[in-house]
């Protein structure tokens, strides 16, 4: 076979690894957006508000979760050092949730007092939602290790179909938490469902403390040069809920919900899927030591012409699809729709291809991205007595100055490996 038939051949193939999960998270992400409407009419924008801020607490406990021992299970070359991982994330997201839980009971007045709108009831269901989602995560990145991308996207509806229907549910009963409660219940059951789907394809009873700590050294570079990044990556991505939330009221932190869940479309249908099957390629790709660039600079085109198509589309259509989802009320959504979309196509397009850095294992480049990102989103802060536009509009040019770079180290670390790759072959 010659170099050109193998590229095209292992493109190929991506595109139908990405079909399919394409497929199951579009199919998942279907039913909270047919949801919408309703939910949008039932619930207030308040509610919306403090679900919104629900969720961003949520992504960073997440993020904190398996210390980011979770990027390491698609590494390992034997299939025995990849469960160890995942005993290894276990192990590590529950004593983060114990954690979280202990001083939620203590230190309950004050987690309320900061963080407007949440319930006492909200505030006990974080630790067991960002627990069930690591367990989760990484059977799900176990899953997607062997290439089972099939049962990776039926792990998601599971969670959609449970979720959806509790808040419709909790809607009619008029229930304050139903947004919040249905999130937990939906993290809760495509966690069991994720186990028991990884379990049926291997066993996972046989545990060694050897290789348990065989793995936590092993793979220590990743928390000690990805955590802190990541966690405040996550935080950027909540950033601007918590500083509408410091500088106006829950309300328009409702609106601004409704703006981003619309605006993430596309990276959950595209991006994500796009995301877990370049890492499981690349990865594979540099065991083997082959070229990597032709992958990366192929799927960078097409977000790139996704991502040109959504810019256009919100800028002409932003608030009548708005009002047509959620009712008379949620215009405002609409327009700051058309200014955070120019960050959100510039995520779109190398967001996914972050992960081709932790496969290269470049992961103090990736710290230090991070890093300076993170102190200038921080900056914002810092500003007061700004209109929500002018907020929208400085957070969007710092996105897209932060992600261009990034676009320019992820080609330039690739063809960085790539040419001493062929050196060295």
């Amino acid at each position: 076979m010659t170099e050109k038939a193998g590229i095209k051949d292992s493109f190929l193939t991506l595109s139908k690894d990405v079909v399919i999960l394409s497929l199951g998270i579009i199919a998942a992400s279907a039913i909270p957006l047919a949801l919408q409407p309703y939910l949008k009419r039932t619930f207030t924008p308040e509610e919306f508000g403090a679900y919104d801020v629900f969720l961003k607490c949520f992504s960073i406990l997440v993020a904190l979760s398996c210390f980011k021992y979770e990027n390491a299970i698609l590494l390992p070359k034997k299939d025995t050092d990849a469960k160890h991982v995942v005993y290894l994330c276990l192990f590590l997201s529950l004593l983060v949730a114990f954690v979280l839980g202990l001083l939620i009971l203590f230190f309950a007045d004050e987690f309320l007092a900061g963080l407007e709108g949440l319930t006492l009831a909200a505030l006990y269901l974080l630790p067991l939602s960002s627990f069930f989602y690591a367990v989760f995560n990484v059977f799900n990145l176990y899953l997607v290790r062997r290439r089972k991308f099939m049962l990776s996207s039926t792990s998601k509806l599971s969670r959609r179909l449970t979720e959806g229907g509790t808040q419709v549910a909790l809607g009619e009963l008029r229930s304050t938490n139903g947004l919040v409660i249905g999130d937990a219940v939906g993290n809760f059951v495509q966690g069991l469902f994720a186990f028991w789907k990884a379990n049926k394809l291997s066993r996972f009873k046989i545990l060694s403390q050897k290789k348990l700590r065989k793995v936590f050294v092993e793979y220590r570079e990743l928390p000690i040069y990805t955590l802190i990044p990541n966690v405040l990556n996550t935080f950027v991505t909540g950033a601007l809920t918590f500083l509408i939330l410091d500088n106006f009221d829950i309300v328009e932190v409702g609106y601004l919900e409704f703006t981003q869940r619309i605006l993430s479309v596309p990276s959950v249908f595209v991006s994500v899927a796009i995301s877990q099957v370049v890492f499981q390629r690349v990865s594979n790709l540099v065991n083997r030591r082959k070229k990597i660039m032709p992958l990366i600079l192929s799927v960078m085109g097409l977000l790139f012409f996704v991502s040109s198509l959504f810019i256009l589309f919100i800028e002409f259509f932003g608030e009548r699809v708005f009002i047509l989802i959620g009712g008379e009320g949620w215009e405002k959504s609409g327009q700051y729709a058309k200014t955070l979309v120019y960050a959100s196509a510039v995520i779109l397009v190398f967001s996914p291809l972050g992960k081709v850095l932790i496969a290269l294992k470049k992961f103090k480049v990736n710290s230090l991205w991070e890093l300076a990102k993170f102190a200038a989103i921080l900056y914002l802060f810092f500003l007061k007595g700004f209109s929500i536009q002018q907020y929208l509009w400085i957070y969007t040019i710092i996105l897209i100055f932060f992600y261009a770079v990034y676009g320019v180290l992820i080609i330039h670390q690739s063809y960085r490996y790539q040419v001493e790759n062929t050196a060295q072959t």
